[in-house]
């Protein structure tokens, strides 16, 4: 009888050891899911920043491929930051959005036409679906490389300025001779 209490014992322990790591894994991933998130919301944030006035060709390309890809709830998405936090408002999605779009500035356009169609792809995308807020950072907020290189190199060393200032007094000397 001990022996069976003891067993049962051992087996709780166990499953509450293995509740507790599943636990934890579940947590880890959720706060990688989150930072994710949070970085897809930056991307898409630097994005609409960097709009340019007109699109290139390839910009256009991305932009019609994302309008392709549009979901019928976008204004659900996008009309909350157009409402200012105005949750009380009487106007409707559609209304909000469009009264942005009458205030908005001729240079913003492209960024309101980007709010518009990657409002719906900030979140991860599942596995059989393209991430279109990538697509888009690449032809309208690349990011830049990093000046790591610049310094390892050494070559950022004020060398011409070293030379120059010889090259300086000796014309001084000369005309004071």
């Amino acid at each position: 009888m001990a022996e069976c209490k003891a067993e049962q014992e051992r087996k709780e322990e166990e499953r509450k050891a293995e509740f507790q790591h599943q636990q934890k894994e579940y947590e880890a991933e959720q706060a990688r899911r989150e930072k994710h998130r949070k970085a897809r919301v930056a991307t898409f944030e630097r994005i609409i920043e960097q709009a340019p006035a007109s699109f290139n060709p390839a910009q256009m390309r991305v932009f019609l491929r994302l309008l392709i890809h549009l979901d019928y709830s976008l204004l659900e998405e996008v009309a909350p930051h157009f409402a200012n936090g105005d949750e009380n408002t009487q106007l409707s999605d559609e209304e909000i959005v469009l009264a942005a779009l009458d205030g908005t500035a001729d240079e913003k356009l492209t960024g309101l036409a980007l709010r518009l169609v990657l409002s719906d792809h900030v979140g991860i995308p599942h596995e059989s679906q393209p991430d279109l807020l990538n697509e888009a950072e690449q032809v309208f907020a690349p990011k830049k490389p990093k000046a790591v290189k610049a310094q390892l190199d050494g070559s950022s060393k004020p060398k011409p300025a070293a030379v120059e200032a010889p090259t300086k007094k000796e014309g001084a000397r000369k005309k004071a001779a």
